[in-house]
């Protein structure tokens, strides 16, 4: 390796080509799409697209609606905008880190295209440097807005008798009203759609992140744009992330009082997760899942990192890929109709990797010894317990899934919840242990013994829907579903039966109690003590409602609500790596730079810099890494001459191994670039104390 080339010497610009509309595109030549396993994890993650698709489209459909709504009617009332030089304007609340935040926009800026207007602009604050710059983006768009572009390719699809220095608001107006005189009642055309002949069409400008925007610009933007009010039915829609204030903030008054503005609420992120986990995640219908670990990471990188719904969708499919990943058994992770093709496809290997799974050699070691032989030897018998198996994990999963939104929907709301207010807590918790026998689960089921007549029925309606929903779609054979719906409905018959009086426990007159004669204090403490202990008679609805507790604690939930770590097979739909995951996810920044100054040939891999030990250090090896390694043999301070010499002694030793005194420039320039770089990267800094020393910042590996 040439000691002075460095990864950061230069940096060049060129200007993508036009490629051809025509031009098929280069076909890859992996052959990943023909393993039977990338085949399985394209046809689930498909499949699991399309309601993510779907449940985005149901999210923003009511706030999009409203703000459709408002910019239709805006420009009804022309006169007083015209009066004021008011601009209507809508401010979108996105939320901090909203999923999709672009998707969210190009949603919007579809659906006024299609319901509203033709004319509709996005800027982006990357592309708004200056006023200037602004103004241009904005005519640029809407002088072409019939035509599909790129932010790139924007320039180029204007008219040639248009000059750059001619995108202006005066330019603009004389455009709008020319788009007016074509598209008169007498030039309309029947192949036409209605919406590009509205004389009423307006203008729409689109800024999704106004933190993003300079005050500076945006205000100046604004004033400019209010004086065309009487010409352009120019409407603004401002994206802001964190709340009215910041717009307030940027705005001052005089620019303010040139906006009509209007506030619109957009949904938590928060509440967009846990409706994509309830809806798509954590559903029956979705073979794939999370172990407990696994579940958890993903949720505390969204929570305590980005809040975003984008991101942890891309963790998820990320874990599914791991999950299918060179392993062909796991095509069994599969809808149950697929389930019968996949076992017939499995190989004689596959099958071997399938049996030793450590939940098959749990479940082969408790059958008797006449049964094990045929599971192990015969690949036709296997095949056939593993259709029963897979069928019963099946089964498993819409139990598991069922009985926890039932046990969400009674505890959700109790005082503290200690199973905790979502489904995914809840979830958390019972794969990862016996959820029946935990605490918090014996807290919550003597919290749910003090719930009154109306919120028991309520909560028990509600559990009624969710097994009546599951038997109904449910398309494998679930034993006791059916039984546990009949039960419970009973429940619910006898406690909404039960009129407010059989509720309450009739007064009774005080009855005199006999406590002896001449007892002494310590013997009528035990008396009282002993009179304490005796329960109250209880009432009908008590009762009930005692009967359906056990039931529900007793024999429901602690049969069907047990960790998948109990079940045969559970690694084919479980994902557990949590390790790995890990590691690709959350970066660390840190013990990566160390690794790739102590030992370059973890990332170059070349002959040059591959080391016998991991201490060594060889002069072939890049300068900032012989650098590197020599300070971290250093204390805290480090002598820049010492340092200096060490660096000599492996880039250019000397015969008799003496210290150097005159050193050659290139070989000074190389160590100081070198010092600098370290620097930089934050692993040394200055030291006050002594001049020719600095002060090292960094102890340990990682």
């Amino acid at each position: 390796m040439d000691h002075t080339v460095s990864v950061s010497k230069g940096c060049f610009v060129h200007k993508r080509q036009k490629r051809n509309k025509n031009t098929p595109k280069k076909q890859s030549s992996l052959t990943t799409n023909r393993q039977p396993w990338y085949n399985a994890y394209k046809s689930l993650w498909s499949s699991l697209e399309v309601k993510l698709e779907s449940l985005q489209e149901e999210v923003f459909s009511q706030i999009l609606e409203n703000l459709v709504l408002y910019i239709q009617n805006c420009h009804i009332n022309k006169s007083r905008n015209k009066i004021r030089n008011e601009i209507p304007s809508a401010t979108l609340l996105t939320g901090v880190n909203l999923p999709d935040h672009e998707a969210l926009f190009a949603t919007l800026s579809s659906q006024l295209h299609d319901k509203v207007t033709p004319y509709v602009a996005t800027l982006q604050a990357r592309h708004c440097a200056t006023v200037r710059s602004a103004i241009e983006h904005l005519v640029l768009q809407f002088m072409n807005y019939n035509k599909v572009q790129r932010d790139d390719d924007l320039e180029e699809t204007v008219k040639d008798n248009i000059k750059k220095n001619q995108y202006n608001f005066l330019t603009l107006s004389a455009w709008y009203k020319e788009q007016l005189r074509s598209k008169s009642p007498k030039k309309k055309s029947k192949n036409k759609p209605a919406l590009e002949m509205d004389k009423d069409a307006a203008l729409v400008v689109i800024i999704p992140n106004v933190e993003g925007f300079s005050p500076h610009i945006l205000q100046n933007f604004i004033l400019i744009a209010s004086g065309y009010i009487n010409s352009l039915p120019l409407v603004f829609v401002f994206g802001v992330a964190t709340a009215v204030c910041a717009l307030h903030r940027s705005l001052p008054y005089h620019v303010s009082s040139k906006l009509c503005n209007e506030v619109f609420h957009s949904q938590p992120s928060t509440a967009y997760l846990n409706q994509v986990l309830e809806k798509v995640v954590l559903t029956s219908t979705c073979p794939f899942q999370l172990d407990d670990k696994t579940f958890k990471l993903l949720t505390d990188i969204f929570l305590f990192y980005d809040l975003s719904v984008y991101g942890f969708i891309q963790h998820y499919k990320y874990c599914m890929m791991e999950h299918f990943f060179n392993c062909d058994h796991n095509v069994l992770c599969c809808s149950i109709s697929e389930l019968s093709q996949n076992i017939k496809s499995l190989s004689k290997e596959q099958l071997e990797e399938l049996r030793q799974l450590p939940s098959f050699r749990r479940y082969v070691d408790t059958l008797p010894k006449k049964e094990k032989a045929p599971l192990l030897l015969d690949d036709h018998h296997f095949k056939e317990v593993l259709e029963e198996l897979m069928t019963e994990l099946h089964g498993y999963l819409l139990n598991l899934h069922t009985y926890l939104r039932c046990l969400h929907t009674l505890t959700a709301s109790l005082p503290k919840s200690p199973l905790g207010k979502q489904l995914r807590e809840v979830y958390n918790m019972a794969i990862c242990c016996d959820i029946s026998e935990s605490p918090q689960f014996r807290e919550c089921f003597q919290l749910l013994g003090f719930q009154s007549r109306e919120e028991l029925l309520d909560k028990l309606g509600k559990v009624l829907g969710f097994l009546e929903s599951a038997s109904s779609n449910m398309s494998v054979k679930v034993s006791h579903l059916k039984d546990v719906q009949e039960e419970l409905s009973k429940y619910y018959t006898s406690i909404a039966n039960m009129g407010i009086e059989a509720t309450e426990q009739p007064l009774k007159s005080p009855s005199k109690i006999d406590i002896g004669e001449n007892i002494n204090r310590y013997q009528l403490k035990e008396k009282l003590l002993e009179l304490s202990r005796k329960q109250k008679p209880l009432s009908a609805y008590e009762e009930t409602r005692k009967n359906l507790l056990d039931y529900l604690a007793g024999s429901v939930f602690p049969q069907f609500l047990v960790p998948p770590t109990n079940v045969p097979f559970n690694e084919v739909f479980f994902f557990n790596n949590v390790a790995r995951v890990k590691r690709h996810i959350v970066g660390t920044p840190r013990a990566a730079i160390h690794m790739a100054l102590n030992n370059p040939h973890y990332y170059l891999e070349c002959k040059c810099c591959k080391l016998d030990k991991t201490s060594s250090i060889i002069p072939s090896m890049p300068d900032i890494c012989i650098v590197y390694k020599l300070h971290l043999e250093c204390g805290r301070l480090i002598n820049m001459y010492d340092w200096l010499q060490a660096f000599l002694a492996i880039v250019n030793p000397s015969e008799l191994g003496e210290e150097q005194r005159d050193v050659a420039p290139e070989i000074q320039a190389r160590f100081t670039r070198a010092v600098a770089e370290l620097q930089f990267l934050g692993f040394i800094k200055p030291s006050k104390r002594k001049t020719d020393h600095v002060t090292r910042l960094t102890w340990g590996a990682s």
